[in-house]
């Protein structure tokens, strides 16, 4: 593991120890000062741009914002095999990605869906975006429970990709997604 990835694995872990904290006023003080502290250090040698990752290079996502080292979104690895992506999230996520008490937010799921299916399309060099995503939310999906997305490429007519996909908690669809991603470029 990379000294990147390693520390944006801590930082979600720092969220998640924050988002369920309730330690005393002077510790949350002392621990606000050491990150301001982190903050400005790792701030001394600011990018113009996400860094990219060898994941983002195999799907070919060379003008892709999502991977493994951004500590704002959850580490996810995919697969692309057959036509077809999945990922998993075998810990699954845990409070701060919470909507209602132990359950997962619709938006998170969305996104998951949203980001599993446009790699999909992008892994097959097609440089898109979503034009449209339809959600239909079939049950809730759990805290910290196995996640597992999946995707699929349904038919291409021209500058237009149509994809399906869903969230899977357990043996159950939680989530299932249809969507359009326009070529650009």
């Amino acid at each position: 593991m990379t000294p990147r990835r390693e520390l944006a694995r801590a930082v979600r872990q720092l969220v998640a120890a924050m988002a369920l904290t309730d330690v005393a006023d002077p510790v949350m003080e002392r621990a606000a000062a050491s990150v301001r502290a982190l903050s400005t250090a790792l701030g001394e040698r600011r990018l113009d741009d996400i860094p990219r990752t060898p994941y983002d290079e195999a799907v070919g996502a060379t003008h892709y914002g999502w991977h493994l080292d951004n500590p704002a979104l959850p580490g996810l690895t995919m697969v692309f095999e057959d036509g077809r992506a999945s990922a998993e999230i075998p810990e699954g996520l845990g409070a701060v990605y919470a909507g209602p008490p132990h359950k997962l937010h619709g938006g998170v799921g969305a996104l998951l869906l949203d980001v599993v299916l446009s790699s999909l399309v992008q892994h097959h060099g097609i440089r898109a975006v979503t034009a449209s995503l339809t959600l239909d939310y079939r049950a809730a999906t759990a805290l910290d429970a196995p996640l597992r997305i999946t995707g699929e490429i349904v038919a291409r007519r021209g500058r237009k990709v149509e994809t399906a996909g869903a969230l899977w908690c357990g043996g159950v669809a939680t989530v299932e997604a249809r969507g359009l991603f326009v070529q650009v470029g």
